[in-house]
């Protein structure tokens, strides 16, 4: 009864409400936990892909749609494609994990993602080189496909599996775990994309479309760190899942 008491106690403890822990001590937590650190590092590199996606996609849409009107509109008509799609995935997402597994329930994502950012990098290319050869209006509907996939996967897969290896770490694991990853992931991930993204377009000129070449070798290589990050995490969640099933009832 002591020891439940106590369990209790440190899960009050870990669950009250916190400030938002620094940089630093976000940096702190995650050298502690090679979990954490593997978590970090795909939350990151999501935020960091969509980044550098999604303002290039936004550029050439403004373009296209210069009336603000036009441009609303095609808004709202993604946002309602991004809502049913998302609808069947979350449906079938159980099903997905169940017969993939962590690992590579988790590598649908990033494969997803990477499998259309590419060709719209090279549709953007292509058309700041020569326009005739690859029309606007199809880099944009590549983009428009890979920013849904962003999303929906999101919703689907990539946010349920991130909870999912939570599951095995302690109460105050858990919590200090999700702050860090918040700060380091979400907040830092955006920044270095935007940051990057700024320093291309200052050094190359003016226009975020002739970036693109530089925008997909960036991708590319978040996109090995994110898979590597899904592989390390993996072996760990898998270890922990076997160790609390070989437990006696």
């Amino acid at each position: 009864n002591i020891d439940v008491r106590i369990e209790r106690n440190e899960e009050k403890k870990a669950l009250s409400p916190a400030r938002k822990p620094t940089l630093r001590e976000s940096i702190v937590v995650m050298s502690k936990s090679p979990q954490i650190k593997s978590m970090a590092a795909m939350v990151l590199s999501y935020n960091m892909c969509v980044e550098l996606t999604e303002v290039l996609w936004k550029g050439i849409l403004r373009i296209t749609y210069p009336n603000k009107a036009d441009y609303m509109a095609f808004m709202a008509s993604f946002s309602q494609r991004v809502g049913i799609i998302a609808l069947f995935m979350q449906l079938s997402a159980s099903t997905i994990i169940g017969k993939l597994g962590w690992t590579k329930a988790s590598l649908v994502t990033p494969l997803a993602m990477v499998g259309l950012a590419f060709p719209f990098f090279i549709s953007v290319t292509l058309h700041s080189r020569n326009p005739k050869i690859m029309p606007l209006t199809t880099a944009l509907a590549i983009g428009t496909y890979q920013n849904i996939v962003n999303k929906v996967t999101k919703y689907s897969l990539f946010d349920p599996l991130k909870e999912m290896a939570y599951i095995p770490m302690g109460p105050e694991a858990k919590v200090q775990g999700k702050a860090a990853i918040d700060v380091l992931g979400a907040r830092l991930g955006r920044s270095l994309a935007a940051g990057s993204q700024q320093i291309l377009v200052m050094g190359i000129g003016n226009n975020i479309l002739n970036c693109a070449p530089h925008l997909a070798a960036v991708y590319g290589g978040t996109i090995s760190m994110w898979i590597s990050a899904v592989k390390v995490l993996g072996k760990m969640f898998n270890a922990n899942v076997t160790k609390h099933s070989d437990k006696p009832k």
